[in-house]
């Protein structure tokens, strides 16, 4: 595939995006293997032919909206893991909050992939499995972190790090700019990210000493139950 010049850069990643939303219609209506790359292009207004300046053919294009998804939104959550000068549990906020904006910004495109993955080729199915896998790896660790740092509940980490993807992909389902409003897809993220997490984070100080934070959560819960007790009593 030619390479775009500097100037052309503009108008090649128009024509790209272009046909990325052309893809993500067609391939959600007619599935990858029913639809032809002849209607990608008369969706843009190319040639068959102009259409191999910007992707060598439909398994590309479906490489790049798994890319655009899954690859790095692996990536991304990786190096949050890495990012140990900060807070976990801020981390962790941000990268529910990055995965809600990312899925808000292009919900048709999110569902196809989830309702599509059985039908990709056999090398992008692979990277969006391993993909997923990072993906739930760095969820793991992030909530594991936050948990040392006395900034979590005592939670089942892998419990918690699929019912937080559950939330996010499930906006590919119910999200649209008409259900909220004026929020923008960050402020919709944030709201998401804060609705998903409030089940999650202890309202101790995150950073404390993990059994100091353990001790003082159970001595709220006893001092609790002896409120219960003496008003039985």
């Amino acid at each position: 595939m030619p390479k775009p010049t500097i100037r052309a850069s503009g108008r090649y990643d128009l024509i790209l995006e272009q046909l990325l939303d052309a893809a993500e219609t067609l391939f959600a209506r007619q599935g990858v293997a029913g639809t032809s790359l002849q209607e990608l292009a008369e969706a843009v207004g190319l040639t068959r032919t102009g259409v191999y300046h910007y992707v060598k053919g439909k398994d590309e294009l479906l490489e790049h909206l798994v890319r655009g998804f899954t690859l790095e939104t692996a990536e991304r959550l990786t190096e949050l893991t890495e990012e140990a000068e900060r807070p976990a549990a801020e981390r962790l906020r941000e990268a529910v909050s990055s995965m809600a904006k990312r899925i808000a910004e292009h919900p048709r495109r999110f569902r196809l992939l989830l309702t599509s993955e059985d039908s990709f080729p056999e090398l992008i199915a692979k990277q969006h499995r391993a993909a997923r896998r990072a993906t739930l790896d760095a969820m793991v660790s992030l909530i594991d972190q936050a948990k040392s740092e006395g900034g979590v509940r005592p939670i089942d980490t892998r419990l918690t790090a699929f019912s937080l993807l559950g939330v996010t992909n499930w906006m590919a389902f119910w999200y649209r700019p008409e259900q909220v409003g004026d929020l923008t897809p960050q402020q919709v993220a944030d709201a998401m990210a804060s609705i998903a997490l409030d089940g999650v984070f202890s309202e101790r100080a995150s950073g404390a000493d993990s059994m100091h934070a353990a001790l003082a959560l159970l001595e709220e819960d006893v001092s609790r139950l002896r409120q219960f007790v003496d008003a039985a009593d």
